[in-house]
């Protein structure tokens, strides 16, 4: 599958929970790899259900930063990207939920 960010296309590949696509550079194996270099996200093929959406989530973070050349400290990159996994999703729907609102006339909440 691919997807384009910011001009630049990238792939979603299910690999083995074995493949050598999911070690870390320290030799640490993995869930979830996306490599910058390639513009490839690489998702174990046995992920499903809530799993699969926090890891995607995780890595199109990883995905998004690469892509607009936003480079931070990894430990602080980890972070984020964990938790745009766990609440990013929260974000995006109350955003979408408070623009609707707006957009249907409620302009007298604007100051």
């Amino acid at each position: 599958m691919a997807f384009t960010v910011n001009g630049i296309v990238w792939k979603l590949i299910f690999v083995s929970p074995n493949s050598r696509e999911l070690i870390r550079d320290n030799g640490t194996r993995t869930i979830g790899m996306t490599n910058g270099l390639t513009h490839t996200i690489y998702l174990a093929n046995n992920l499903q259900g809530r799993m699969l959406d926090k890891v995607l989530s995780h890595e199109l973070t990883h995905c998004l930063l690469f892509s607009y050349g936003i480079e931070i400290d990894q430990a602080l990159e980890e972070k984020l990207a964990n938790w745009i996994s766990i609440y990013g999703r929260e974000l995006v729907y109350l955003l979408d939920d408070l623009l609707s609102i707006l957009h249907r006339g409620a302009s007298e909440w604007r100051a």
